[in-house]
């Protein structure tokens, strides 16, 4: 081999390490920065909280891939997560904001635009429950400097669980959450993916099977106590009282 094949072969090895470096680069900056948030959840009280982590859309042909889904006594916490540096300029209803590095600029989509089309995807899920008040999040990590004017809430993600707690008026029974959780799960499309946060939250007893349909049993309150619901409610409605 000659040495302009080695010339060839080592461009070639550039351009592929430059494409893989430009593709999944984003994508470990994102999950780094999910991964924050997530962490971030876990200090919530998992008895009023259901944190869903990474659910996958399918609303209308559209694929809506949704950070943080949390589902609450208060209402439904959508929260788009980004792992940006540098300075983040924009107002509200900018179609794009700007990520500002010295005198590097990016244009990115506004991600409070970004949330919305979640919400939209979201309340098509949960069309049933019309009364439920979604709140939209956007959070970064402290590699960004804020530099927002918005009226929905733009925060760092040390500041997540404070912003949550700060809507509190308690509206949602344990019941309507545990169907309202169950019908997110039946509706995202990436299966695979086990939400190991709603494993670790719920009350779910995995050595008690439906003798229905074979699905686990979930400890639910209702008007008249505790009892054992099935997660694959409302498809099957059995139910066995606690003893």
């Amino acid at each position: 081999m000659n040495i302009m094949d080695h010339g060839f072969l080592l461009i070639c090895f550039l351009v592929i390490l430059f494409l893989v470096i430009k593709y999944y680069t984003p994508k470990i900056k994102g999950y780094i920065g999910e991964n924050k948030a997530s962490k971030a959840l876990k200090r919530l009280n998992n008895e009023k909280y259901t944190v869903l982590n990474n659910i996958e859309l399918k609303i209308k042909g559209s694929t809506s891939q949704i950070d943080h889904i949390i589902v609450s006594n208060y209402g439904i916490f959508v929260i788009e997560t980004k792992n940006y540096k540098g300075w983040i300029l924009g107002y509200e209803n900018d179609k794009s904001w700007v990520q500002a590095i010295y005198k590097y600029r990016r244009k990115f989509y506004n991600p409070i635009l970004q949330n919305q089309g979640h919400i939209y995807a979201l309340k098509h899920v949960l069309k049933n429950y019309q009364y439920l008040r979604y709140y939209s999040i956007i959070t970064f990590t402290k590699r960004a400097t804020l530099k927002t004017k918005t009226y929905t809430d733009v925060v760092y993600i040390n500041k997540l669980v404070k912003t949550i707690k700060k809507y509190d008026y308690d509206y949602i029974s344990e019941h309507t959450k545990q169907e309202i959780v169950t019908k997110i799960l039946a509706a995202k499309t990436n299966h695979r993916n086990k939400d190991k946060a709603l494993q670790a939250n719920s009350n779910m007893n995995k050595n008690i099977s439906c003798p229905n349909c074979g699905g686990h049993l979930m400890e639910r309150n209702g008007q008249y106590g505790v009892f054992w619901g099935c997660t694959n409610f409302p498809r099957c409605k059995y139910t066995r009282n606690k003893k």
